[in-house]
């Protein structure tokens, strides 16, 4: 006998290419009946035939869905054939967003094995063209405009199918079946090639030609699926050093995208990890380790006709062990890699540090003259902009340091917040990210960049309205923001909040950390515990600033219980960016003029002042009558310090450039240097009796190399053990770790062993970035859970 499934499919986040899937499988089956996108509730299959076909079905659902998508559930409904069908179809979608959870609103896409066949058979319709996709794959963040996803609500709207698309399109056996970006060059986008004054150039393969100028040494500006890139080659370091010097980018890091994996292995040091992450279809910047010298086993391939000079990849991330590397995830890339020879690519964002990414022709032209000596843009609108994201592998496992294409607008789901609050967070200043709750999940938006600047504030309203408007959000409960009061997004929502006429809830920047990873964790919003939280700067109540502090709480609350000794650091700010300062601030009024002259030489202290000892002795003085001071519990002050004493680095040029370099020199060592003399009344940690400790070992001799990475499990094994020592006392089961110096590899492994030698659960984040970028999830969360007291 016959039986119908009302089968409903839960969360189909990356629902595109599912349906022809299923489509598919039906046909396999002989079952009859229908599958229908819900916009955002997921996917509703009505099917009839034999029970144990359609059980058949739903198993290979669950275990063979293409791999962009994601299945939260699935609800089945069991009932007798009526009969109605006579085949099995696709229907339209619709959109019931406003009576349904669930976001079907997928990430960007890599383009998938077959359609780069596609793109490099001669013969193919598509043969060299680089806008080709199709139902698994391709841009869609970048395009959406509205829900249900269907073309008309894509910036591809813009360009009609042609009848043998539109053919393909509507035919269910198809592989571009309902793909809503497919086009071909017959109707589709495409490249025009500029010369350096924005003028056009007429040339019937402008990709191939801005391959070979870039692969003649020239810097081009490529305009992408969600932003622009400023490219060159990574062969000649007299190309890479060029690129700095018109950036004025002297000493940041810039990405790579090598040509494919024997480049890849053959450069660096990779893991299976690693390499399954970047040939994932998400394809995120992922930071490998520097390979000193080819492996011998391919110095001979063929396919490798040069390869990336140790010289090259010092320029690339100067003073590192890392660099950042993807693989080529759309056709244009493809394509600049079978055009030239280049073992790889330099891949910078385009736009100045912190500011959104150019996605419109015009500006691209108008911001990077003088810079780029030839444009690649493209016609097809980019309605979402999207940085690269990037991973770092820590405890066997991924960490973002940055979370934006191949993941936005992904949900977190927060156990213990209402379905019914609509709240936005606005994050905070630096490296920010907003976010949005509907219906107890948290949408974060890509990457924003800092937020003291006015185009970026219209950059976190316009990523946050987009949301909003795919969320069918109409009210607001409330506006979160952080507890700085003077932060330029702290403003903007306070005007946002008198506009909606709702509270605005300033939030602790530590306890945000804690409650994302609260959420991270999947743990419900009540539940205590230890959170090591490390980073440079979060304004305190009291005006206090913390940074490297154990705060024990819940979504609700959370209080300081221990940390780093506060520290007075002369010069405010400056002591963010000169390590001299800090390592002075930590030595307070013990230390001596000379030997630190001596240690430090003519290390920079402010903007054309060197460390003289007429002007050390001022600074010191400055501090003694507290004259632009700054006090603060900072980790990251700490590791600028420990950076200055070993004669690493004096200025971080850019963020966190000097305990990156200090993580990058360290060796593994059984030296440690003693916590216990420095643990105060057990639960403050002096961190100038460490640096009394690694100054003594640097005149002792004892190699720089070990005593870095000394000086950083230090810290993370202190910290842990004030975490570990609050958490037995007051029966708390997990202690975890979140802020910007979480992605240090050194602390964190010292906080792991820490915390299962004492038996107790380490929390880290996996789906949340640790740093700045996931405040706004934990604003949220600590705004939500107040409200429903």
């Amino acid at each position: 006998m016959k039986q119908r499934a009302d089968i409903h499919i839960i969360g189909v986040v990356q629902g595109v290419g599912f349906r022809p899937f299923v489509y598919g499988l039906a046909k396999e089956l002989n079952l009859v009946g229908y599958v229908l996108n819900l916009g955002n509730a997921g996917v509703q299959l009505v099917v009839e035939g034999r029970r144990g076909d359609i059980e058949g079905l739903i198993a290979e659902v669950k275990s063979r869905a293409p791999a962009v998508s994601r299945i939260d559930g699935i609800n089945v409904e069991w009932s007798d054939a009526t009969g109605e069908f006579n085949e099995f179809r696709i229907e339209r979608s619709v959109d019931v967003r406003k009576e349904t959870s669930g976001l079907d609103m997928p990430p960007d896409i890599a383009m998938c094995e077959d359609c780069v066949a596609d793109l490099l058979r001669s013969g193919s319709r598509w043969h060299l063209y680089p806008f080709t996709s199709c139902s698994i794959c391709g841009p869609r963040f970048s395009t959406i405009t509205s829900l249900p996803y269907d073309r008309p609500n894509t910036t591809m709207t813009d360009f009609p199918l042609c009848n043998t698309c539109n053919t393909e399109y509507n035919n269910p056996t198809d592989r571009r079946y309902y793909a809503q970006t497919i086009a071909c060059p017959e109707c589709g986008p495409i490249y025009r090639l500029l010369d350096p004054l924005g003028r056009l150039v007429e040339d019937s393969e402008p990709i191939a030609t801005a391959a070979k100028l870039v692969e003649n040494g020239k810097i081009g500006a490529f305009q992408g699926i969600s932003g622009t890139h400023l490219v060159t080659m990574t062969s000649k370091p007299t190309a890479i050093q060029e690129l700095r010097e018109r950036k004025r980018r002297l000493r940041r890091p810039f990405a790579i995208m090598v040509r494919d994996l024997e480049t890849l292995r053959n450069q660096f040091l990779v893991s299976s990890q690693e390499i399954d992450l970047l040939t994932s279809w998400r394809r995120p910047i992922v930071l490998v380790k520097k390979r000193k010298g080819s492996k011998e086993s391919d110095k001979d391939s063929s396919r490798i006709t040069r390869e990336i000079p140790a010289e090259s990849l010092e320029l690339i991330s100067p003073g590192l062990d890392t660099v950042g590397v993807m693989l080529p995830y759309s056709g244009l890339h493809h394509l600049l890699f079978h055009y030239m020879d280049e073992p790889g690519l330099v891949m910078t964002s385009a736009n100045p540090t912190g500011l959104p990414m150019y996605v419109n022709p015009e500006v691209i032209i108008s911001e990077l003259k003088g810079i780029a000596d030839l444009f690649l843009v493209h016609n097809r609108r980019i309605e979402q902009r999207a940085d690269d994201s990037v991973i770092k592998l820590l405890l066997n496992g991924p960490i973002f340091i940055r979370r934006a294409r191949g993941y936005v607008p992904e949900p977190i789901i927060v156990n213990g917040l209402s379905r019914e609050a609509k709240l936005i967070a606005v994050g905070p200043e630096e490296r920010a990210t907003g976010a949005v709750l509907s219906r107890g999940k948290v949408y974060q938006t890509q990457h924003i960049g800092d937020t003291n600047r006015a185009e970026n504030i219209d950059f976190l309203w316009d990523a946050l309205s987009h949301l909003m408007n795919i969320l069918a959000v109409t009210r607001l409960d409330a506006v979160a923001c952080d507890l700085h009061p003077e932060f330029l997004s702290s403003e903007f929502a306070r005007n946002l909040a008198a506009e909606r006429k709702v509270p605005v809830l300033p939030v602790q920047h530590h306890h945000a950390h804690l409650a994302a990873l609260l959420a991270d964790s999947g743990l419900p919003a009540d539940t205590t515990i230890a959170c090591i939280t490390i980073d440079g700067f979060g304004y305190a109540l009291g005006g206090e600033s913390w940074g490297g502090d154990v705060l024990v709480g819940n979504a609700v609350e959370a209080t300081r219980a221990g940390g780093l000794k506060r520290q007075a650091y002369s010069g405010g700010d400056l002591s963010a960016t000169y390590s001299a300062r800090a390592l002075l601030g930590i030595l307070g009024d013990s230390f001596d003029v000379s030997e630190i002259s001596h240690l430090i030489g003519k290390a920079q202290i402010a903007p054309g002042v060197v460390a003289t000892g007429s002007n050390l002795s001022m600074l010191s003085e400055m501090r003694q009558r507290r004259v632009n001071v700054l006090y603060s519990t900072s980790a990251g002050r700490f590791l600028d310090a420990v950076s200055a004493a070993l004669g690493l680095c004096f200025e971080n040029s850019y963020d966190g450039e000097c305990p990156m370099q200090l993580e990058a020199v360290a060796r593994e060592t059984g030296l440690r240097i003693n916590k216990e003399h420095s643990l105060e009344k057990s639960v403050v940690l002096d961190s100038t009796e460490a640096i009394r400790e690694i100054l003594r070992l640097r005149r002792q001799g004892v190699p720089t190399e070990e005593v870095a990475y000394a000086a950083q499990w230090y810290l993370g094994e202190s910290l842990a053990t004030i975490a570990c020592m609050v958490s037995m006392e007051r029966g708390i089961g997990s202690v975890g770790v979140s802020g910007g110096v979480a992605v240090n590899r050194i602390v964190t492994q010292a906080i792991s062993t820490t915390v299962e030698k004492e038996g107790l659960k380490l929390l880290v984040h996996r789906n949340v970035p640790p740093g700045d970028g996931g405040i706004s999830v934990g604003q949220i969360v600590v705004s939500a859970s107040n409200l429903n007291q």
